[in-house]
Protein backbone atom coordinates (compact mmCIF):
# COMPACT_ATOMS: atom_id res chain seq x y z
CA UNK A 1 0.00 0.00 0.00
CA UNK A 2 2.81 2.39 0.85
CA UNK A 3 4.54 1.70 -2.48
CA UNK A 4 1.29 2.29 -4.39
CA UNK A 5 0.58 5.53 -2.48
CA UNK A 6 4.07 6.94 -3.00
CA UNK A 7 4.01 5.98 -6.68
CA UNK A 8 0.81 8.04 -7.06
CA UNK A 9 2.24 10.84 -4.91
CA UNK A 10 -0.66 10.81 -2.44
CA UNK A 11 -0.13 12.01 1.11
CA UNK A 12 -1.33 10.21 4.21
CA UNK A 13 -3.16 13.36 5.25
CA UNK A 14 -5.29 13.23 2.09
CA UNK A 15 -6.13 9.55 2.60
CA UNK A 16 -6.93 10.25 6.24
CA UNK A 17 -9.35 13.01 5.22
CA UNK A 18 -11.09 10.79 2.66
CA UNK A 19 -11.29 7.50 4.62
CA UNK A 20 -11.71 9.02 8.11
CA UNK A 21 -8.92 6.72 9.36
CA UNK A 22 -6.46 8.31 11.78
CA UNK A 23 -3.11 9.12 10.22
CA UNK A 24 -1.06 7.17 12.81
CA UNK A 25 -3.22 4.12 12.10
CA UNK A 26 -2.51 4.43 8.36
CA UNK A 27 1.21 4.75 9.10
CA UNK A 28 1.12 1.64 11.33
CA UNK A 29 -0.62 -0.32 8.53
CA UNK A 30 2.06 0.66 6.00
CA UNK A 31 4.84 -0.31 8.42
CA UNK A 32 2.99 -3.58 9.33
CA UNK A 33 3.12 -2.69 13.00
CA UNK A 34 -0.22 -4.29 13.80
CA UNK A 35 0.47 -4.33 17.53
CA UNK A 36 -0.19 -0.53 17.50
CA UNK A 37 -3.63 -1.01 15.93
CA UNK A 38 -6.97 -1.76 17.62
CA UNK A 39 -8.92 -5.04 17.44
CA UNK A 40 -8.46 -7.03 14.16
CA UNK A 41 -12.14 -6.42 13.31
CA UNK A 42 -11.41 -2.68 13.04
CA UNK A 43 -8.12 -3.30 11.22
CA UNK A 44 -9.96 -5.27 8.50
CA UNK A 45 -12.27 -2.28 8.00
CA UNK A 46 -9.24 0.03 7.75
CA UNK A 47 -7.53 -2.24 5.20
CA UNK A 48 -10.68 -2.53 3.13
CA UNK A 49 -11.22 1.26 2.99
CA UNK A 50 -7.53 1.94 2.29
CA UNK A 51 -7.36 -0.70 -0.48
CA UNK A 52 -10.56 0.61 -2.04
CA UNK A 53 -9.13 4.13 -2.11
CA UNK A 54 -5.98 2.90 -3.87
CA UNK A 55 -8.09 0.63 -6.19
CA UNK A 56 -6.23 -2.45 -4.97
CA UNK A 57 -7.69 -5.95 -4.57
CA UNK A 58 -9.50 -5.88 -1.21
CA UNK A 59 -9.66 -9.68 -0.93
CA UNK A 60 -5.91 -10.04 -1.49
CA UNK A 61 -5.10 -7.42 1.16
CA UNK A 62 -7.47 -9.02 3.69
CA UNK A 63 -6.06 -12.49 2.90
CA UNK A 64 -2.52 -11.28 3.66
CA UNK A 65 -3.71 -9.86 6.99
CA UNK A 66 -5.56 -13.10 7.90
CA UNK A 67 -2.40 -15.09 7.09
CA UNK A 68 -0.49 -12.81 9.45
CA UNK A 69 -3.05 -13.46 12.22
CA UNK A 70 -2.81 -17.22 11.63
CA UNK A 71 0.99 -17.08 11.87
CA UNK A 72 0.64 -15.81 15.45
CA UNK A 73 -1.43 -18.80 16.54
CA UNK A 74 0.23 -21.95 17.98
CA UNK A 75 -0.16 -25.12 15.90
CA UNK A 76 -3.23 -27.23 16.61
CA UNK A 77 -2.54 -30.54 18.42
CA UNK A 78 -3.07 -33.65 16.29
CA UNK A 79 -6.55 -35.09 16.56
CA UNK A 80 -6.74 -38.49 18.24
CA UNK A 81 -8.80 -41.15 16.55
CA UNK A 82 -11.20 -43.16 18.75
CA UNK A 83 -10.20 -46.72 19.34
CA UNK A 84 -12.38 -49.37 17.77
CA UNK A 85 -14.41 -51.35 20.33
CA UNK A 86 -13.24 -54.87 21.01
CA UNK A 87 -15.38 -57.55 19.36
CA UNK A 88 -17.79 -59.23 21.71
CA UNK A 89 -17.05 -62.86 22.43
CA UNK A 90 -19.90 -65.22 21.65
CA UNK A 91 -20.09 -67.87 24.37
CA UNK A 92 -22.46 -70.82 24.01
CA UNK A 93 -24.47 -71.21 27.23
CA UNK A 94 -23.01 -73.99 29.38
CA UNK A 95 -26.41 -75.28 30.43
CA UNK A 96 -27.51 -75.84 26.82
CA UNK A 97 -24.43 -77.97 26.09
CA UNK A 98 -24.96 -79.96 29.29
CA UNK A 99 -28.61 -80.61 28.38
CA UNK A 100 -27.69 -81.92 24.93
CA UNK A 101 -25.00 -84.23 26.34
CA UNK A 102 -27.43 -85.58 28.98
CA UNK A 103 -30.10 -86.26 26.34
CA UNK A 104 -27.64 -88.13 24.13
CA UNK A 105 -26.41 -90.17 27.11
CA UNK A 106 -29.97 -91.11 28.07
CA UNK A 107 -30.85 -92.20 24.53
CA UNK A 108 -27.66 -94.30 24.31
CA UNK A 109 -28.37 -96.07 27.63
CA UNK A 110 -31.96 -96.74 26.63
CA UNK A 111 -30.94 -98.29 23.31
CA UNK A 112 -28.23 -100.38 25.00
CA UNK A 113 -30.81 -101.70 27.48
CA UNK A 114 -33.17 -102.72 24.68
CA UNK A 115 -30.38 -104.45 22.76
CA UNK A 116 -28.79 -106.39 25.67
CA UNK A 117 -31.85 -107.30 27.90
CA UNK A 118 -32.19 -111.20 27.72
CA UNK A 119 -35.65 -111.33 29.37
CA UNK A 120 -37.48 -109.60 26.54
CA UNK A 121 -37.80 -110.66 22.94
CA UNK A 122 -36.98 -107.82 20.67
CA UNK A 123 -37.77 -108.03 16.94
CA UNK A 124 -35.27 -106.70 14.49
CA UNK A 125 -37.56 -103.79 13.66
CA UNK A 126 -37.79 -102.64 17.30
CA UNK A 127 -34.76 -100.34 16.90
CA UNK A 128 -36.20 -97.33 15.12
CA UNK A 129 -32.87 -95.63 14.28
CA UNK A 130 -29.29 -96.90 14.01
CA UNK A 131 -26.51 -95.90 16.43
CA UNK A 132 -23.11 -95.19 14.93
CA UNK A 133 -20.02 -96.60 16.69
CA UNK A 134 -17.78 -94.14 18.52
CA UNK A 135 -15.05 -94.29 15.86
CA UNK A 136 -17.61 -93.63 13.14
CA UNK A 137 -18.98 -90.64 15.07
CA UNK A 138 -15.47 -89.22 15.46
CA UNK A 139 -14.79 -89.58 11.74
CA UNK A 140 -18.10 -87.91 10.96
CA UNK A 141 -17.24 -84.98 13.25
CA UNK A 142 -13.79 -84.65 11.66
CA UNK A 143 -15.39 -84.50 8.21
CA UNK A 144 -17.78 -81.77 9.33
CA UNK A 145 -14.93 -79.77 10.86
CA UNK A 146 -12.94 -80.04 7.63
CA UNK A 147 -15.95 -78.80 5.70
CA UNK A 148 -16.17 -75.74 7.97
CA UNK A 149 -12.41 -75.07 8.03
CA UNK A 150 -12.06 -75.34 4.24
CA UNK A 151 -14.99 -73.52 2.59
CA UNK A 152 -15.50 -73.68 -1.11
CA UNK A 153 -13.93 -70.92 -3.12
CA UNK A 154 -16.32 -68.19 -4.20
CA UNK A 155 -15.58 -67.02 -7.76
CA UNK A 156 -17.05 -63.57 -7.09
CA UNK A 157 -14.61 -62.90 -4.22
CA UNK A 158 -11.65 -64.06 -6.32
CA UNK A 159 -12.72 -61.71 -9.09
CA UNK A 160 -13.00 -58.79 -6.67
CA UNK A 161 -9.53 -59.47 -5.24
CA UNK A 162 -8.00 -59.65 -8.72
CA UNK A 163 -9.27 -56.20 -9.61
CA UNK A 164 -7.03 -53.74 -7.82
CA UNK A 165 -8.24 -50.15 -7.87
CA UNK A 166 -5.65 -47.44 -7.86
CA UNK A 167 -5.99 -45.75 -4.45
CA UNK A 168 -4.11 -42.63 -5.62
CA UNK A 169 -5.48 -41.29 -8.93
CA UNK A 170 -3.28 -38.78 -10.72
CA UNK A 171 -3.72 -35.22 -9.39
CA UNK A 172 -5.82 -32.77 -11.38
CA UNK A 173 -3.43 -29.89 -10.59
CA UNK A 174 -0.03 -29.24 -12.19
CA UNK A 175 2.60 -27.12 -10.42
CA UNK A 176 4.04 -24.63 -12.91
CA UNK A 177 6.22 -22.82 -10.33
CA UNK A 178 7.12 -23.34 -6.67
CA UNK A 179 9.63 -21.39 -4.58
CA UNK A 180 10.61 -19.86 -1.25
CA UNK A 181 11.42 -16.15 -0.99
CA UNK A 182 11.27 -13.01 1.07
CA UNK A 183 8.47 -11.14 -0.70
CA UNK A 184 5.63 -11.05 -3.24
CA UNK A 185 5.22 -8.48 -6.04
CA UNK A 186 2.28 -7.80 -8.36
CA UNK A 187 2.73 -6.95 -12.03
CA UNK A 188 -0.09 -6.67 -14.55
CA UNK A 189 -2.59 -8.54 -12.34
CA UNK A 190 -0.05 -11.32 -11.70
CA UNK A 191 1.91 -12.15 -8.56
CA UNK A 192 5.63 -12.98 -8.54
CA UNK A 193 8.01 -14.27 -5.85
CA UNK A 194 11.03 -12.11 -4.96
CA UNK A 195 14.16 -12.80 -2.93
CA UNK A 196 14.43 -16.52 -3.68
CA UNK A 197 16.26 -18.25 -0.81
CA UNK A 198 16.61 -21.56 1.04
CA UNK A 199 17.85 -19.97 4.30
CA UNK A 200 16.09 -17.41 6.50
CA UNK A 201 17.00 -15.57 9.70
CA UNK A 202 15.03 -15.99 12.92
CA UNK A 203 14.95 -12.24 13.63
CA UNK A 204 11.26 -11.76 12.66
CA UNK A 205 12.06 -12.21 8.97
CA UNK A 206 9.18 -13.36 6.78
CA UNK A 207 9.35 -16.37 4.50
CA UNK A 208 6.94 -16.75 1.59
CA UNK A 209 5.95 -20.07 -0.03
CA UNK A 210 4.71 -19.36 -3.57
CA UNK A 211 3.07 -21.74 -6.06
CA UNK A 212 1.61 -21.20 -9.52
CA UNK A 213 -0.82 -23.96 -10.49
CA UNK A 214 -2.46 -25.08 -13.73
CA UNK A 215 -5.88 -26.64 -13.17
CA UNK A 216 -8.73 -27.75 -15.48
CA UNK A 217 -11.34 -27.15 -12.75
CA UNK A 218 -12.10 -25.21 -9.60
CA UNK A 219 -10.74 -26.86 -6.47
CA UNK A 220 -8.66 -26.46 -3.33
CA UNK A 221 -4.99 -26.92 -2.46
CA UNK A 222 -3.22 -26.68 0.89
CA UNK A 223 0.13 -25.12 1.85
CA UNK A 224 1.59 -27.20 4.69
CA UNK A 225 4.62 -25.95 6.68
CA UNK A 226 6.59 -28.64 8.56
CA UNK A 227 9.25 -28.11 11.25
CA UNK A 228 11.57 -31.11 11.76
CA UNK A 229 9.07 -33.35 9.94
CA UNK A 230 6.01 -32.29 12.03
CA UNK A 231 3.18 -30.14 10.69
CA UNK A 232 3.43 -26.60 12.09
CA UNK A 233 1.01 -24.56 9.97
CA UNK A 234 -1.56 -25.24 7.22
CA UNK A 235 -3.33 -22.84 4.87
CA UNK A 236 -6.00 -23.86 2.32
CA UNK A 237 -6.91 -21.79 -0.74
CA UNK A 238 -9.22 -22.04 -3.77
CA UNK A 239 -7.76 -22.40 -7.27
CA UNK A 240 -9.52 -21.66 -10.56
CA UNK A 241 -8.75 -22.58 -14.19
CA UNK A 242 -6.71 -22.18 -16.24
CA UNK A 243 -3.89 -21.08 -13.84
CA UNK A 244 -3.85 -19.64 -10.32
CA UNK A 245 -1.22 -18.27 -7.93
CA UNK A 246 -1.28 -19.11 -4.21
CA UNK A 247 1.15 -17.99 -1.52
CA UNK A 248 1.42 -18.22 2.26
CA UNK A 249 4.00 -16.89 4.71
CA UNK A 250 5.31 -17.15 8.26
CA UNK A 251 7.24 -14.72 10.44
CA UNK A 252 10.29 -16.57 11.77
CA UNK A 253 11.35 -16.09 15.37
CA UNK A 254 14.21 -17.63 17.44
CA UNK A 255 12.11 -20.62 18.50
CA UNK A 256 11.63 -21.51 14.81
CA UNK A 257 15.30 -22.34 14.14
CA UNK A 258 15.80 -25.71 12.44
CA UNK A 259 15.04 -27.68 9.28
CA UNK A 260 11.79 -26.84 7.53
CA UNK A 261 9.79 -28.12 4.59
CA UNK A 262 6.96 -26.45 2.66
CA UNK A 263 4.56 -28.69 0.71
CA UNK A 264 1.70 -28.02 -1.71
CA UNK A 265 -0.94 -30.74 -1.40
CA UNK A 266 -4.16 -31.76 -3.09
CA UNK A 267 -5.85 -33.86 -0.42
CA UNK A 268 -3.22 -36.41 0.67
CA UNK A 269 -1.13 -36.08 -2.52
CA UNK A 270 2.01 -33.93 -2.43
CA UNK A 271 2.26 -31.72 -5.55
CA UNK A 272 5.49 -29.88 -4.61
CA UNK A 273 7.95 -29.99 -1.70
CA UNK A 274 10.74 -27.51 -0.81
CA UNK A 275 13.34 -27.80 1.96
CA UNK A 276 14.77 -24.73 3.70
CA UNK A 277 16.44 -23.72 6.97
CA UNK A 278 15.84 -21.13 9.69
CA UNK A 279 19.16 -19.95 11.12
CA UNK A 280 19.55 -19.01 14.79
Amino acid sequence: MKKEREMRDISLEKICSFTKIKEHHLKAIEEERYELLPHPLYVKGYLKSYARYLTLDEKDILLQYENYLKSLLPPEPPKSTPEAPLPKKNFRPFWLSSLIIAALLFVSLFIAYLVHDPTEEKPAASILFPVLPAAAIEREEERQIDDVAQPKEIPELIKLESKKVDAHPPPAFEILEAGMGTGIERKSDQQFLTGNSSEFASNNQRGYFFTRIRTPRTGKIAHVWLLEGKEYHRMEADVKPPAWSVYSYLTFRPQHAGNWKAEAREGDQILASLNFKILQ
